[in-house]
């Protein structure tokens, strides 16, 4: 029998290696920057640097990308910020200051706003996978701000006379409400004098 010989395929016709890490981080802030239906396919691969067939071979396909950058999003953007927030040590007036604060003086190397709330306002209600997804995020920083509250109320600087759901659900709308309003021309500057008096806003009543 002949001697067998390896097929040595030539370097042009290797795929190119890529870190998958890196390549799924640059498509987060590409959905993060123009949302999952204004990035296209190309937008998304050049922003990657990779071809369609290394998407299509690792990732599998634009909406699968993009669940995938949710999770990451979740795991690099939201969650290291509620594990600050939610320190014991830090007041929790403070707390909750400094969530607000975390919407209205984002680094400016991010995109404005939220992928989490950006992605709500796009994708239809009926999309039951992707806002799976959403919930859970949503979830975690209601459960670590009901935290908050709970202290708040304990410490005397949260009002008791409304419940922690109804305070924390306040606490959501108004960042929701922030993380939109990042994205008109002025960025969100004049959020920046509503931060003290939405913390106020959870003060015990006065007449109470």
């Amino acid at each position: 029998m002949g001697e067998y010989h390896e097929l040595q395929v030539p370097p042009t016709m290797r795929p190119k290696a890529f870190d998958q890490n890196e390549a799924l981080g640059s498509a987060m802030f590409q959905f993060w920057n123009s949302g999952f239906a204004g990035s296209s396919m190309q937008d998304l691969v050049d922003r990657m640097g990779i071809s369609r067939q290394s998407l299509y071979d690792t990732y599998g396909n634009k909406r699968e990308l993009f669940e995938a950058a949710l999770r990451r999003y979740r795991e690099e953007v939201i969650e290291p910020k509620l594990e600050a927030i939610g320190d014991p040590a830090l007041p929790p007036p403070e707390a909750v200051r400094e969530y607000f604060r975390s919407v209205v003086d984002a680094p400016k190397e991010t995109p404005p706003g939220c992928l989490v709330v950006r992605s709500a306002t796009e994708i239809p209600v009926t999309d039951h996978e992707i806002g799976a997804l959403l919930d859970e995020c949503a979830m975690l920083a209601q459960e670590t701000l009901c935290e908050v509250v709970e202290r708040g109320q304990q410490t005397g600087d949260f009002d008791r006379s409304r419940s922690v759901r109804d305070l924390v659900g306040c606490i959501v709308a108004a960042a929701m409400g922030m993380h939109v309003m990042k994205r008109f021309p002025y960025g969100g500057r004049h959020l920046r004098p509503s931060v003290d008096a939405l913390v106020a806003g959870l003060a015990p009543r006065q007449d109470a």
